[in-house]
């Protein structure tokens, strides 16, 4: 009897003893308001690293965050307001119920850890709240990654930047990597550029593999890519990852794709793991490109290094250069099923058995290069790759296709900065004239530094504003909103099409004599190949519409046909030549004719001059064009 009314008391006094414990236990921690006051009187609410981690910009009327997901915010207001946003984080991550609290400290690791440090919170208050599953992430070291443009994907115009976080493995390609980039959700062109200028997609960070990514650029998309070891320490990359992971649960902000883009975006975790360094402001004009990013971040004095990833199309035509005519052809054979792997030595005897391996090493990454380019079923290309493999293993020689005997192009941040002004200078149908020219980005098919193997320019508003000494007159010359070419080479492993796009503002003579300005859509595609004396050689047809209040029926479209040759003399000098033809047969009807050549000198890096003439016949009249032109990179 007396057992039995001694177990329930003790149960009691257990019970008061549980209740009382987590009281003595938050005994030493800090309140809430305690935390606010502080953080009042340290005015955190302005401290830079606060303003980093919740992407705020100053404006006119005082801060706006850059995060456009209304769920990154724990004030209702706190995308304008950096002090409220701030209190209600105190209030949510250190209130004093630990359940309601923890799960926002995994969400918002980064300002969590920050205010801990801040505030001076004592190590054992709230230790039991930390996030493990960040935490077991142990970073060595971060490189910034550039993949290269490929300029037949007009996504991959101006390049990329990611990171890499490498932990423990020496091999890089088991490293994290760290994205920015748009979700996008049509398939449409038009709807793909629309979105894209407007903010209509939205961006996200996101953490994959490196090896995916290694396989996306390189592999897939033609693209080399170029890595820069960043000298960040441990726990400067530690503050990085914990600030990116606030980003998981799909937390997006509005892309757009001159701006606030993948590149801009990826600065502001570069300041989370390095407050010291100012990235962001520096970017305050129209357009962020992805090189400039890369150039500031060195100027910041983070870069240590940098390493050439070839990409899969760089390795095998390195691998078609190493090797003789037959030798390729008998590569394609096994590719294409002509010929079994264990043939190649029967059929070239007196190939020494290196430069065979050397074949059949070509073979297996061109069939690799068809599968991911899905131009081959997988059927095919196990049998194929297999018997590849197979002969291969039988000539044993371990040494294949290493990257570091791939010689590398000049790395893409020591070439010419991105904006251009130009003074030109020459005579246009017996008229003496002086000109300025503007280009804010980024580089023509005579550009040596940007892309050495192929015809490539992708120009952005490059405006000409020209003075004539005789008539006095100054007018708008030409503007052109948007100029790419792309004209890659054919050969027999690889067939790009050639293709151009073209819109802007450009004068001509009209029916009456006088030059008029028009407006302008020209597009075309066709072939290249590149010839050991001509260089490369391209044919395409176009077709050209032009609207003009100056032109009859005030339109006036019709096909046409171009075609030249670029050629690199020097490594400081290249030339074009070009003729083309229209017929519009549509509105005002006319023809153009020209013959052009121009060439480039670079004389130094940001200095380059060039040599433009031009014939050209509209309608009944010709003329010819000659002039000097100073460009001046900056």
């Amino acid at each position: 009897m007396a057992s039995f009314c001694h177990v329930p008391f003790f149960f009691i006094f257990v019970f008061l003893l549980a209740s009382f414990y987590p009281a003595r236990a938050r005994a030493g921690q800090p309140d809430v308001d305690g935390l606010i006051a502080l953080s009042r009187e340290k005015n955190l609410s302005e401290d830079r690293y606060w303003h980093i981690l919740m992407h705020y910009r100053k404006t006119l009327f005082g801060f706006r965050s850059q995060v456009d997901d209304p769920r990154y915010f724990l004030a209702p207001d706190g995308k304008t307001n950096p002090r409220a946003e701030l209190e209600s984080s105190i209030t949510a991550l250190f209130q004093p119920d630990d359940g309601a609290a923890a799960s926002y400290v995994c969400r918002f690791y980064g300002r969590y850890m920050w205010l801990r440090e801040t505030l001076a919170i004592p190590a054992d208050a709230f230790a039991d709240r930390m996030c493990p599953e960040i935490d077991r992430i142990d970073p060595v070291t971060a490189t910034l990654v550039f993949p290269s443009s490929y300029l037949n994907n007009p996504a991959s115009m101006f390049g990329h930047t990611l990171l890499a976080i490498n932990t423990e493995y020496e091999n890089r390609r088991l490293a994290y990597a760290v994205n920015y980039a748009a979700r996008v959700d049509t398939t449409s062109d038009l709807a793909f550029a629309f979105n894209g200028l407007f903010g209509l997609f939205q961006g996200y960070y996101s953490v994959d593999p490196y090896y995916k990514k290694i396989q996306e650029y390189g592999d897939i998309n033609q693209r080399d890519i170029w890595e820069y070891p960043l000298n960040l320490t441990p726990d400067e990359i530690r503050r990085l990852i914990r600030h990116v992971k606030e980003f998981d649960k799909g937390v997006y902000t509005d892309y757009f794709f001159f701006d606030e883009n993948c590149s801009y975006n990826l600065l502001f975790l570069m300041e989370a793991a390095r407050p010291s360094v100012d990235l962001v402001s520096r970017f305050d004009g129209p357009a962020v490109l992805p090189l400039d990013t890369v150039r500031e971040i060195g100027r910041a004095g983070l870069i240590a290094d940098a390493v050439f990833r070839p990409s899969k199309a760089t390795r095998i035509r390195h691998a078609m250069e190493t090797l003789d005519p037959v030798s390729v052809e008998s590569a394609l054979d096994v590719i294409n099923g002509r010929m079994a792997p264990a043939e190649v030595g029967t059929a070239l005897p007196s190939l020494a058995a290196d430069r065979q391996a050397g074949v059949l090493d070509l073979a297996a990454e061109q069939l690799q290069y068809l599968l991911v380019k899905k131009d081959i079923d997988r059927e095919t290309y196990q049998e194929r790759f297999l018997q590849t493999l197979k002969a291969r293993s039988k000539l044993g020689i371990m040494n294949g296709t290493d990257d570091e005997e791939i010689p590398p192009p000049p790395r893409p941040d020591t070439g010419h900065d991105s904006g251009r002004i130009s003074l030109a200078g020459g005579e246009s149908g017996g008229d003496v004239f002086g000109e300025v020219r503007y280009r804010p980005a980024f580089t023509d098919v005579l550009d040596m530094d940007h892309f050495q193997n192929q015809g490539a320019q992708i120009e952005f508003i490059d405006a000409r504003l020209r003075y004539f000494a005789a008539s006095g007159r100054l007018k708008l010359q030409q503007m052109d909103i948007i100029d790419i070419i792309s004209i890659p080479g054919r050969d027999d492993f690889f067939k790009p099409l050639s293709w151009k796009v073209d819109t802007g503002f450009h004068r001509k003579p009209m029916a009456d004599g006088d030059e008029s300005l028009y407006y302008r859509l020209n597009g075309g595609t066709g072939l290249a190949a590149e010839l050991p004396v001509s260089g490369i050689t391209y044919a395409m047809v176009t077709a050209e519409a032009d609207v003009s209040g100056a032109m009859e029926k005030n339109y006036a479209m019709g096909p046409g046909a171009t075609c030249g040759l670029i050629k690199t003399i020097t490594p400081e000098v290249k030339m074009h030549l070009y003729g083309e033809i229209k017929g519009f047969a549509l509105g005002d009807t006319h023809t153009e004719q020209a013959l052009a050549f121009s060439n480039n000198l670079k004389v130094s890096k940001n200095n380059h001059l060039a040599v433009e003439l031009k014939w050209s016949h509209v309608r009944q009249w010709a003329g010819i064009e000659a002039s000097g032109v100073w460009h001046v990179f900056f």
